[in-house]
C-alpha cells in the first residue's frame, strides 16, 4: 500500500510505502500510475492524467562573433559613426 504526498491541486508530488508513522491524512491507494507520477492528479480516489506542460526551451548563447558584432554596432551607435545600409 502506498501514500499519496498531494499538493493543494490534488497534483501527486510523491509516493510512499505506508508505514505506522505515516500520517493519516495522506490518501492511501494499492497501486501506482505509470510513468511521471508528478503528472498526474488524485480526484476522488481516481487517478486523473494532467502532464505538466514542457519546460520553455533555452534560448541559445550568443557566439562570440554575436558579441563582437554587438558591441560593434553599440559603439557606432554611441560615437554617431553607424553606417546605414
Amino acid at each position: 500500500m502506498y501514500a499519496l504526498n498531494l499538493d493543494t491541486d490534488n497534483r501527486i508530488l510523491s509516493a510512499c510505502v505506508v508505514l505506522p508513522a505515516t500520517p493519516e491524512d495522506m490518501p492511501h491507494v494499492e497501486t501506482l500510475p505509470e510513468g511521471d507520477i508528478n503528472d498526474w492528479l488524485y480526484v476522488n480516489n481516481t487517478y486523473v492524467y494532467d502532464p505538466l506542460p514542457a519546460p520553455p526551451e533555452p534560448e541559445p548563447e550568443p557566439s562570440d562573433f554575436d558579441r563582437l558584432e554587438a558591441q560593434v554596432t553599440y559603439t557606432a551607435m554611441m560615437t554617431d559613426t553607424l553606417l546605414e545600409g
